[in-house]
């Protein structure tokens, strides 16, 4: 009896990290009714339209059509990095950054988006040393760009459906052997699908931003009257820690810290 309910326990906290809404993780899988049938048709069409306004070097326009279909809603790695070239294409640095990133940050894996990226990176002004990380944090790094973000949470999902499976081989199985076994491996392939769905939360966070402005002055203090740190340029992606009215702190890869003005980044 106590093992069922430990058993019970771990799905029932499990079950939490599943909370979000299904659909809207493969939306262009799961189409419930006609409306919404219509809307990605939509979006679809409004996507070639953006392409070949693209390859037809009309990039102002794409950007236009690629800006309206996130403004409907919809999102994806290859609408990011595809509106990351045509703001490139503009030599609009900050916004082709902003959107390479937010597509690496779905898609890590992607050849494509690992290239422009770094392009679009190797023109910024700012050079900073990376403050060394633990091994631990290098092969968590590794691991998570194996797949996209949509992908670590199909693999949790499934993983979670077979947790199930196991756990009702568990209770209505005859033999002891069998028992013994699905119980182990229900345990085993519950911490695999929470890793995963840990993984695609990470993938996720918006805890990052680019900053949005020609030249930002970094303050000890958010507030105007603070001393000044260090100067960054346009382009630069640095990582948000704490927000106090119209200020922002953030973090450089070596380390620094200091307070910006809210306006001057876009969080990624």
């Amino acid at each position: 009896m106590k093992k069922y309910i430990i058993i019970l326990s771990i799905i029932l906290t499990a079950n939490s990290l599943f909370a979000q809404d299904i659909d809207s993780l493969y939306a262009d899988q799961n189409v419930q009714s006609e409306s919404i049938r219509q809307q990605y048709t939509d979006a679809n069409l409004m996507f070639s339209e953006a392409n070949n306004l693209y390859n037809e070097g009309k990039y102002e326009d794409a950007v236009d059509v690629y800006e309206a279909i996130l403004n409907a809603g919809k999102e994806s790695s290859y609408l990011y990095y595809n509106l990351g070239n045509a703001y490139f294409k503009q030599n609009a640095l900050a916004s082709a950054i902003l959107n390479y990133e937010r597509a690496y940050r779905l898609n890590p894996s992607d050849e494509d988006i690992n290239h422009n990226l770094a392009i679009a990176r190797s023109q910024i002004t700012d050079r900073f040393e990376d403050v060394p990380e633990l091994f631990v944090f290098t092969i968590f790094g590794k691991i998570k760009s194996l797949f996209a973000a949509n992908t670590w949470g199909l693999i949790a999902l499934l993983s979670f459906v077979a947790v199930l499976v196991l756990v009702l081989l568990f209770l209505f199985a005859g033999k002891l052997f069998v028992r013994r076994l699905s119980f182990w491996l229900a345990c085993i392939v519950l911490i695999l699908s929470i890793a995963c769905k840990l993984i695609e939360n990470n993938l996720r966070k918006y805890d990052s931003a680019i900053v949005f402005v020609p030249v930002l002055t970094a303050k000890t203090s958010p507030d105007d009257s603070g001393k000044d740190m260090f100067l960054l340029h346009e382009g630069t992606k640095v990582l948000v820690k704490d927000n106090f009215n119209e200020w922002t702190k953030i973090q450089l890869p070596n380390g620094e810290q200091g307070w910006v003005t809210s306006e001057a980044i876009v969080l990624i």
